[in-house]
């Protein structure tokens, strides 16, 4: 097996890992990072810049012939949680990605998209979590890339390596709902994970280092707190189980110590080298931060065991091609071709004597079936009239009263509002919209209620595009016609 390198950076410094198998282990040879000089790292210059530091690096320490693995934060993608309806798998990457060209803000055509699938039963929608990210960033990483003599195999989204390898480390804990907690440079990842599977996520700016500072500690906890707030919002009510905090040592324990003081839920500190052989010049100069690597470390194993990345940008789930049937083709075509000499043989001496019989009936077929289409568009005008008055609601009515049982515009907005007739004996207006608070939200659903009126909760989740409206929700309000 090749040697893998699993490589990340952003504008001040470069992570890296380089590992390989070996008699069915696997051996990380090198685990480093190293920062840019301010000149070119942090600068306004190219790419091209930050490429060749990587380069040097990679050269100095005899790094060469590899396949590489680069991982993207969740910062440089648009991602959001879609629900569709129930559909084979083979057809969900088209309907994923028409569904995102509708609700992602930024999305266009030529945008990698990619998918983790995270709630699917019989005959019910599905849920997905779909990443897309800019061509132009992808260009600017292979740029960079390329002038590091480097070619990327896999473009990965990096929360999610780092679940792989948690799920990977600690199986049996697997149907706990889990809140991974990842330090970086100056962010950290916010990663819920159920099954090995990432449910909900978030990237937060930290003022400083939570290890060391107390003012960002006290940050982070409160970012953790939206965290599984929002998480339990988006996953029906569930709550995060337990908190795992990348990294071991004497300041990731106290940290994790305040935590357990400080949230309802226990915290434990995962070292993501523990199940890792390391080669001996590791051993001697292990990095500072482990904790740090364990994006890699999955996107490495991953690789390793030829598990699919759940986030993948290089290679996004599309529909399957057709399968290759070339040769049943060909024998099924000299058949047909047989079978067709032989009728056209039997056929010919009859085509004189059908000729006109088919000129008549073309042009009977023609009159009717003008007099056929415009039967079925009044069958469609009828059914649809049917249908709307088997409701037996008074749908200006029923808009009124939401009109006057709607909270105020300060709390709550309609972004999209749909009617649709129910059972025959009521109807259903599907709410879409925003509003300032979940109190809100709350306040919203009980207003509508009463003895001809059921709300039904559909989702909510944070959105920070509006600056007044700090949720978004869908709920259903459904009228009972024999009731009111």
């Amino acid at each position: 097996m090749p040697r893998l390198l699993a490589l990340e950076w952003n504008t001040t410094e470069a992570r890296m890992v380089v590992a390989m198998a070996r008699g069915g282990q696997f051996l990380v040879e090198q685990a480093f990072s190293f920062a840019f000089t301010p000149a070119e790292g942090a600068g306004a210059e190219s790419e091209s810049a930050i490429g060749r530091q990587i380069a040097t690096a990679l050269e100095s320490r005899g790094i060469r012939r590899v396949e590489t693995l680069v991982a993207v934060g969740r910062t440089n993608i648009e991602l959001r949680q879609l629900t569709l309806p129930p559909a084979p798998d083979e057809e969900l990457p088209d309907m994923v990605r028409m569904q995102a060209l509708r609700e992602f803000k930024a999305l266009e055509e030529d945008w990698p998209l990619d998918f983790i699938l995270t709630e699917r039963a019989a005959d019910q929608p599905v849920k997905v979590l779909a990443a897309a990210i800019d061509p132009d960033l992808v260009k600017q990483i292979l740029e960079t890339c390329q002038t590091a003599n480097i070619k990327p195999k896999r473009l990965v989204l990096r929360p999610c390596a780092a679940a792989s390898l948690l799920h990977r480390a600690q199986p049996k804990r697997s149907t706990q709902l889990r809140l991974l907690v990842d330090l970086l440079d100056d962010e950290a990842d916010l990663t819920v994970v159920l099954d090995g599977q990432v449910t909900f996520l978030r990237t937060v700016r930290l003022p400083g280092d939570p290890l060391a500072e107390p003012e960002s500690a006290q940050a982070l906890l409160t970012e953790i707190r939206r965290t599984m707030a929002a998480a339990q919002n988006v996953l029906g009510g569930r709550a995060v189980e337990s908190i795992v905090l990348c990294g071991t040592g004497p300041a990731q324990a106290a940290l994790a110590s305040s935590m357990c003081d400080a949230l309802p839920v226990p915290t434990e500190t995962f070292d993501p080298f523990a199940a890792w052989q390391l080669a001996p010049h590791l051993r001697a100069a292990f990095p500072e931060r482990p904790g740090r690597f364990a994006p890699l470390l999955g996107m490495l194993l991953d690789e390793a065991q030829r598990r699919p990345h759940a986030i993948d940008f290089l290679h996004p789930r599309r529909r399957p091609p057709p399968p290759n049937r070339r040769k049943q083709y060909v024998m099924v075509g000299l058949a047909v071709a047989l079978l067709v000499a032989l009728v056209f043989v039997l056929q010919a001496w009859a085509k004189s004597r059908l000729e006109d019989e088919i000129e008549t009936l073309a042009q009977e077929s023609k009159i009717l079936d003008e007099k056929v289409a415009k039967a079925e568009k009044i069958n469609q005008q009828v059914a649809e009239i049917s249908k709307w008055t088997s409701g037996k609601i008074v749908w200006l009515d029923e808009l009124r009263q939401l009109c006057v049982d709607f909270p105020p515009a300060e709390d709550a907005m309609l972004t999209q509002l749909g009617m649709a007739v129910s059972g025959g004996r009521g109807g259903e207006l599907k709410l879409e919209g925003l509003a300032k608070t979940a109190a809100s939200i709350d306040a919203l659903e009980q207003g509508l209620r009463d003895k001809a009126h059921h709300v039904e909760g559909k989702g909510r989740s944070l959105d920070n595009s509006q600056k007044i409206y700090s949720w978004r929700f869908v709920s259903s309000l459904f009228v009972d016609a024999e009731k009111q």
